[in-house]
């Protein structure tokens, strides 16, 4: 075993104070910053910028049909249940039959 180790000061199976402890957290921390970097280098490049404009603006633009869609909502034409439908069918038909 490794002489820095105080064995017992630890309880078994705990990683707390050994070197095995130092390292995993150095690796993790070596890890975190590896991605970090990658995600920097690809952000600030002028493809990704492109490409990610391209992006916003095919998923942030409304077609016609949504501002349709947008404005019948807000003319309070929003969608009826079931009962509605079949109560106005049922009045047309009256109607229909009183002619």
């Amino acid at each position: 075993m490794d002489p820095n180790t105080d064995i017992t000061r630890r309880k078994p199976r705990q990683t707390k104070g050994t070197p095995s402890f130092h390292y995993r957290n150095r690796f993790a921390a070596g890890i975190i910053l590896a991605g970090i970097a990658t995600f920097a280098a690809f952000a600030y490049t002028p493809i990704f910028r492109v490409a990610n404009e391209k992006l916003v603006k095919e998923l942030c633009t409304e077609t016609e049909e949504e501002r349709d869609r947008k404005q019948l909502f807000n003319m309070n034409a929003a969608p009826r249940r079931g009962e509605e439908i079949l109560k106005m069918i049922e009045e047309k038909k009256e109607l229909e039959s009183k002619q």
